[in-house]
């Protein structure tokens, strides 16, 4: 099922589609230069935002957790994002070659050699409120 898609200015010259529901989020990444290259509003009933590189992924979640570690310190005050992921998201990893096109054949693909790494998180539509909510205060709109 096709899902409204709302363009999002990232930088002057770069312009990505998103779900219609998860532009500020997605803009927001990027603002601090965490990439992310797909999401879905309902993915069979769930979020979905993936990052294409595990660095990307690495800065989100070190990110979350010196916001938590600042909110909590060693005491669990309060639900961060850090608690959201840990509770509420499944992450799954992907990992594959980059592949370019031949140079010999122009149909086809061929490998590099290079490792790709993305990470996929997914959660409940339900949560969408609550982990936006959480989002914004780890990561303030810039």
């Amino acid at each position: 099922m096709a899902h409204k898609q709302i363009e999002v200015n990232i930088e002057e010259d770069f312009n990505i589609f998103v779900d219609e529901g998860l532009e500020d989020v997605i803009e927001n990444f990027f603002h601090w230069d965490i990439e992310t290259c797909n999401c879905c509003i309902d993915y069979k009933g769930s979020i979905w935002i993936e990052f294409c590189d595990y660095e990307d992924w690495k800065k989100f979640l070190q990110l979350t957790l010196r916001n938590n570690l600042e909110v909590n310190g060693k005491s669990q005050i309060r639900e961060t994002l850090w608690d959201f992921l840990q509770e509420k998201v499944k992450v799954n990893l992907v990992f594959d070659e980059e592949v370019i096109e031949n140079p010999n054949d122009e149909e086809n693909l061929m490998g590099t050699g290079v490792l790709v790494i993305c990470v996929g998180m997914t959660f409940p539509k339900e949560y969408l409120k609550d982990f936006k909510a959480l989002f914004f205060e780890t990561f303030p709109q810039k």
